[in-house]
């Protein structure tokens, strides 16, 4: 690795790069400066971002900025031209954000995005995508560490599941917690995981050196314990569509089904994971598993689970919901309430919070203003489908803006798969085309491209992806 740092010269975007992979995943989310009327804050990455992005500057006016003459990057600026007409639109036509929040989300997400053009103007030879590739890796590493002391060690833990939280208070998860790691949320962790399993994938069909795809392997092994640790539902699907994408894109098609085998096996060994999906189908799994068991009606004590997403706004609404009254179990002695498990209390929460708040609000956003929606933050923080959340922001355009993006990537991908002959670029041009599928299905539950560690891993890698599409072939 040192060898292909040293190759790399003088090229101080690809030095940002490698930076920006290694700092972003590690490094916890302490506040350093709090921006007013909510509780997302300003924050180191978001220093370190700046200064790269000062970085690719100075390298665009040297070369006549040729990242913007890219399909994707035009398709990108016109996406942020539609958020600026929505913002617009939402501060003197149906005012009903606060100018100084909604523009705060708008330069959050140009921030998230403008990465993308970052990894695309580092793209000098595969040489940089093998360094990107070991050092995203070693970071992964510090991830499955950090996660793996909260869980036996308890390590502490960095949370921004709530306003008090977010205060950068240092907390310790219970016994039925879910690993947070450095991502200061199981559902971004989760999400983080499947962009890193469908790279081992990538990585581990294209390298020849048998030592290194041992490694990989084992990388791969250890993040996936951690997305069963995580034990999001959403995310194990998009996990599996993810690394299925890859395997049938590379035609490695004896490989499917051992290793879907092997992660359904894994989801069943999993208590937790294999209660939340018992719970949403109504499935028995008592059957299946004897890891499975229920506590006795007598036990009181409640063990809480990780913070849930609950912004003020959020329980405002969530508070006048009607919810069912749980029936009372009469004893001798006196009434005693009808215990339920956390984990039932928690997959009700979850989605009555979607369907019941959540979503409805947004579609009366929409409602309101479909072409261009109501604005950035209009929908709070928490709107758990990022496709909605397009809607009622950005409304239609915007909603058509952003998956162009998405199509002229597809497009590129299809193209460059037809011509190409196997080995390590087409082999990780598969795996980023399969994370970004599984980022996008994880998208349908999560707010994944509003999570700022998540979007900005998620940017780069597109900008990689792309980049490695327009290599020369001698450079490849």
């Amino acid at each position: 690795m040192l060898k292909r740092l040293k190759s790399l010269k003088i090229n101080p975007l690809a030095l940002g790069v490698i930076a920006l992979l290694l700092f972003i995943p590690i490094y916890p989310k302490f506040p350093m400066f709090n921006v007013s009327g909510t509780y997302v804050a300003i924050r180191a990455e978001d220093f370190l971002v700046a200064f790269v992005l000062l970085l690719w500057l100075v390298n665009q006016i040297h070369q006549g900025f040729p990242t913007l003459k890219d399909r994707v990057g035009r398709l990108i600026l016109l996406y942020w031209g539609v958020g600026l007409l929505s913002l617009l639109s939402a501060v003197f036509i149906t005012k009903n954000i606060v100018p100084h929040l909604a523009l705060f989300h708008f330069l959050r997400r140009i921030e998230y995005m403008s990465l993308f053009f970052v990894a695309l103007a580092s793209m000098k030879s595969m040489r940089n995508v093998k360094s990107y590739g070991w050092v995203l890796f070693l970071a992964t590493l510090g991830v499955i560490v950090y996660g793996l002391g909260q869980k036996f060690f308890s390590w502490p833990v960095i949370s921004t599941m709530n306003e008090e939280f977010s205060k950068g208070m240092l907390l310790q998860l219970s016994e039925w917690a879910r690993i947070n790691s450095t991502f200061a949320g199981h559902y971004d962790l989760a999400a983080f995981m499947v962009l890193i399993l469908a790279l081992t994938a990538g990585f581990f069909f294209g390298l020849k050196n048998k030592v290194k795809r041992i490694l990989i392997l084992l990388i791969g092994l250890a993040s996936f314990y951690i997305l069963i640790l995580t034990a999001s539902r959403v995310s194990f699907v998009a996990y599996l569509i993810a690394v299925t994408f890859t395997l049938v894109g590379l035609k490695k098609y004896w490989w499917v089904g051992p290793v879907l085998a092997f992660s359904l096996i894994g989801m069943l060994f999993s208590q937790e994971i294999s209660q939340r999906y018992a719970l949403t189908f109504n499935i028995d799994l008592s059957a299946l598993s004897s890891k499975i068991q229920k506590r006795p009606q007598k036990e009181q004590i409640f063990l809480t689970p990780a913070p849930l997403p609950t912004p003020e706004e959020i329980v405002e609404e969530v508070e006048e919901v009607k919810r069912p009254t749980p029936k009372p179990i009469a004893t001798a002695a006196a009434e005693v309430e009808e215990w339920k498990p956390t984990t039932e209390l928690s997959v009700e929460y979850s989605s009555g919070i979607r369907f019941d708040v959540e979503w409805p609000r947004s579609l009366r956003a929409f409602a309101k203003n479909p072409f261009l929606g109501t604005g950035y933050s209009s929908v709070t923080l928490a709107t758990d489908n990022d496709y909605l959340r397009l809607l009622a922001e950005t409304g239609l355009l915007g909603f058509l803006a952003f998956f162009l993006i998405f199509l002229e990537i597809g497009r590129q991908v299809f193209r460059f798969v037809r011509t190409s002959q196997p080995g390590l670029r087409k082999s990780l041009v598969m795996a980023l085309s399969g994370a970004a599928l599984g980022l996008l299905a994880n998208a349908v539950f999560i707010d994944v491209f509003e999570s700022s560690k998540v979007a900005f891993i998620f940017w780069l890698l597109m900008g990689i992806l792309v980049g490695m599409i327009k290599l020369k072939e001698e450079n490849a």
